[in-house]
């Protein structure tokens, strides 16, 4: 009798490892289809972050009022597209609801009090026309449960591009047509303040005409809100 039980336990054990195996084949998960490269096409400009911005700030908006706030924004990766002057033909920004917020004193020595917002969240991810892997357009995810540090978004006065610039006079650098660069907005806790990090990179087509040298990057930020080095 129990070699029967062991038998048939074990059967059971196969044929669950091999539904899960079969599933993952041919239903790769949601984590796996986000990974999946972007493609540009020839006539692929990139979007300016004022106009990826305006689009949305309306949806947001419209979405929750008074009470949006942003945790993120991010310009995506796109093989075969160089960032520069503020642009990326894929944007996306992590907006939320804040049903509820509090200062929090942070137990790090020398921080200060900062927003703590309770509510929900959507992302929104904005495409241009000629990017293969992902369908052009603005396309929002569905809410989910949020508890974390926001931004107002009154307090985002200085763009990417602008951002850029500064960052390149502080490097004393003079941008040329290898470059590439990527750009991302989040909220310094320690600082009270939005920051914007502007990560420079030789670009793909420094890759692919061999024009690239070794620790030929660099990463500075830049105070949203006051247009100041972040140091």
């Amino acid at each position: 009798m129990r070699t029967r039980r062991r038998v048939a336990c074990c059967r059971f054990f196969f044929i669950t490892v091999a539904l899960v195996f079969v599933t993952a084949l041919f239903f790769p998960s949601h984590s796996e289809a986000r990974r999946k490269s972007l493609q540009a096409g020839k006539d692929v400009k990139g979007i300016t972050f004022d106009e990826f911005w305006a689009k949305v700030y309306e949806e947001g908006t419209k979405w929750a009022g008074n009470r949006l706030r942003v945790r993120r924004i991010v310009s995506v990766p796109v093989v075969g597209f160089d960032g520069r002057s503020g642009r990326s033909p894929v944007w996306e920004a992590q907006l939320v609801r804040c049903d509820s917020a509090r200062a929090q004193d942070t137990a790090e020595e020398g921080a200060v009090a900062s927003n703590i917002c309770k509510g929900r969240s959507v992302t929104i991810r904005v495409v241009e026309s000629g990017v293969s892997g992902e369908e052009a357009g603005i396309r929002t995810s569905k809410e989910i449960y949020f508890r974390g540090p926001v931004v107002k978004t009154d307090r985002i006065k200085i763009g990417a591009g602008l951002a850029e610039d500064t960052a390149n006079n502080h490097k004393n650098y003079h941008p040329v047509e290898t470059d590439n660069y990527t750009y991302e907005l989040k909220f310094d806790q320690r600082g009270d303040r939005p920051v914007w990090v502007i990560k420079r990179t030789c670009g793909y087509k420094g890759r692919s005409s061999g024009r690239c040298m070794p620790g030929d990057h660099w990463i500075t930020k830049v105070d949203a809100e006051s247009g100041e080095i972040v140091k």
